[in-house]
């Protein structure tokens, strides 16, 4: 995702530049352990591109499943362009011998068995201290964690989005899945820049107050826009909104989650 200020100081939001074959973006990606739901012309070259690859504990075995649906033999060329440059964990959710032919290939193991900590926190850990050892100048980490299953799960994942500063400083961390993206919008203004087709498809898209109240948040761009509000569960928040164009601008005094259908982008790549 390439990510600009604007001239007022705000954060601009390029949020698909990393899927466009002729964009340069300096990006990790993270695949937590849930099964993975998207097409291999559109997950594959995503992966090749990413400067850091990473998969999580259970998350190795999903990732090789995945593999595997379109290269059946590990000693096929291509397959080594899907090994990960680093397995972390507390390796209490995956086969061994999959961690292993992994490693033959070239993969990095790193046991993470500290408990006071997700799978998912230690994982963006590694992979900044990675960076730095490599001397990477990541700008952002896409994590690719499904929103089914498991409800704590899900709100664990939200969590971490509020934790990011602590953990990862000004890189900044996407959660995907195979019909969403979403991440944390700092106090300020922002510009989101939507694809048009997610324009012309209606795609949903919404604004999230977890954790605290938002006193003052105004938005342009959507179907329903906000101007001033306030939200908090249990009151408003804004849910199964659309766009009415392809910028977005929101300027809110609080965190906020932000969250985009991605549906069109499997439809039309």
């Amino acid at each position: 995702m390439q990510q600009e200020l604007t001239s007022d100081g705000g954060t601009k939001w390029y949020p698909f530049d990393a899927f466009w074959s002729g964009a340069r973006c300096e990006y990790a990606l993270i695949v937590l352990n849930r099964p993975i739901d998207w097409q291999h012309n559109i997950l594959f070259p995503f992966w090749r591109k990413a400067r850091i690859t990473v998969t999580v504990d259970g998350g190795t075995q999903e990732w090789m499943k995945y593999v595997k649906q379109e290269i059946k033999n590990p000693l096929d060329p291509r397959f080594e362009l899907y090994v990960p440059t680093l397995i972390t964990g507390d390796m209490d959710s995956c086969p061994s011998f999959i961690i292993e032919k992994f490693k033959f290939f070239g993969s990095t193991v790193i046991e993470t068995p500290d408990q006071d900590k997700t799978d998912y926190t230690k994982a963006l850990m590694e992979v900044i201290h990675y960076a730095k050892l490599h001397n990477i100048n990541l700008g952002e980490l896409y994590v690719l964690a499904e929103t089914s299953g498991r409800f704590d799960h899900i709100i664990a994942n939200v969590n971490t989005l509020y934790e990011i500063d602590k953990i990862v400083g000004n890189t900044r961390v996407i959660q995907l899945s195979s019909n969403s993206m979403t991440w944390l919008l700092k106090p300020g203004m922002h510009s989101i820049h939507v694809p048009e087709i997610f324009v012309q498809d209606k795609s949903w898209c919404g604004l999230l107050p977890f954790g605290c109240t938002v006193n003052c948040i105004s938005t342009t761009g959507l179907k329903w826009n906000l101007n001033k509000s306030t939200m908090q569960f249990g009151g408003l928040i804004s849910t199964s909104n659309t766009y009415e164009n392809s910028k977005v601008t929101v300027n809110t005094d609080t965190p906020v989650i932000w969250t985009m259908g991605i549906e069109s982008l499997h439809e039309r790549m």
